[in-house]
């Protein structure tokens, strides 16, 4: 099994950093350097730098693009400017979703998806069984390195390496800068909370690329940050995380992001049964809950109310910025809407816990 484990260009860069590496989704990726809780207070306070190169990127260009783009999103990309970005599902004949994504529209006639990795294969094999003739489909995965740069002082940093071309997006913008030496792809959609950035680069320049913005960054306070850090700062913003809160059984409705699904636009995959998911609602709904007292929940703890299981945790963890136990969970409707007061069972033992609405932690506090 070591020998399948995939490794990013980074790999070694994070090995020589102190990293404690874990199997993520069969990536060698490092989960922390220092510590979790000083990497996610070092991106909330400054900057942090992440290695996400194990997303997966499928660019799709021909004239067809924006109408096969249409079927197989739920979310509308139709008016889209040139270089913007949106947030979507992709859901199945069912109207599970299968994955969620970034769309990335360069023109009416290029198109990139930037994937899950625990999901890609099965993406990649998803959206060729319904390719149109009429378009291409490129799996840029293993061609394309990512890092995120986030936290409040990532603009500065981005300018000392890249000039004033990049601050001025805004959110859900990317601009190519072909005049640089690397010509990265950058965009600001991110995935903490913070301001930050998305930086594509060819393979060949992702080291060079990482220590250049860890040497600019320095006096900015910025330090690398890994999976750990990424994960508790998205469950502070109240970000999903696929095959957490949203899989293959979870309908974008019930889990809060109706408002990706566009019914005024051409058919797309999973159309009819999500118009009846709207129509006649969902049993279950996603709630957040923060802890009243000690206790720090953790995923497949069960949902308690009046001494009876009524869900389990789907994300859980210590928040360090709110110093208390936060976490997301599937409930009864009723319950989630009358924001009743419930418990967690950690260890055979029930905690108090309040449902309340996300995020958790905004970029003022």
């Amino acid at each position: 099994m070591e020998n399948l484990l995939k490794k990013t260009q980074l790999y070694d860069v994070h090995v020589d950093l102190g990293a404690k590496i874990v199997d993520y989704y069969n990536f060698k990726m490092p989960l922390q350097y220092d510590s979790i809780i000083s990497e996610h207070k070092c991106v909330r306070s400054n900057a942090g730098l992440f290695d996400i190169s194990h997303m997966g990127e499928f660019v799709i260009d021909g004239k067809g693009a924006t109408d096969f783009v249409q079927k197989i999103i739920t979310n509308d990309v139709k008016h889209l400017q040139d270089c913007t970005a949106v947030y979507s599902p992709i859901c199945d004949e069912e109207g599970g979703t299968i994955d969620d994504i970034i769309v990335y529209k360069y023109t009416s006639e290029k198109y990139m998806f930037v994937v899950n990795c625990s999901t890609t294969k099965r993406d990649l094999k998803w959206i060729n069984k319904h390719k149109t003739e009429d378009i291409n489909i490129y799996n840029k995965s293993d061609q394309i390195s990512l890092l995120a740069l986030q936290g409040p002082r990532s603009e500065e940093i981005m300018r000392l390496i890249f000039g004033d071309k990049c601050a001025s997006l805004s959110r859900f913008q990317f601009i190519e800068i072909n005049e640089h030496e690397m010509k990265p792809t950058i965009s600001r959609t991110g995935y903490t909370g913070e301001d930050g950035f998305e930086i594509f680069v060819d393979n060949s320049h992702c080291i060079k690329l990482w220590d250049l913005l860890l040497e600019k960054g320095k006096k900015m306070g910025l330090k690398p940050a890994g999976l750990g850090a990424r994960d508790t700062l998205r469950l502070e913003a109240g970000y999903l995380l696929f095959g957490h809160e949203i899989d293959d059984f979870t309908t974008p409705f019930e889990a809060g992001i109706g408002w990706t699904v566009k019914f005024d636009k051409p058919e797309f995959i999973g159309k009819e049964p999500l118009l009846r998911s709207k129509k006649y609602g969902s049993k279950r709904k996603l709630i957040a809950f923060k802890m009243l007292d000690k206790g720090i929940p953790r995923t497949d703890n069960e949902i308690v109310l009046n001494g009876n299981v009524i869900g389990k945790v789907t994300s859980g963890t210590f928040s360090p910025s709110l110093q208390i136990g936060i976490g997301r969970g599937y409930v009864l409707k009723h319950i989630a809407e009358h924001k009743s007061q419930i418990s967690i069972r950690i260890r055979d033992k029930d905690f108090p816990a309040k449902i309340v609405s996300t995020p958790f932690v905004t970029r003022d506090q």
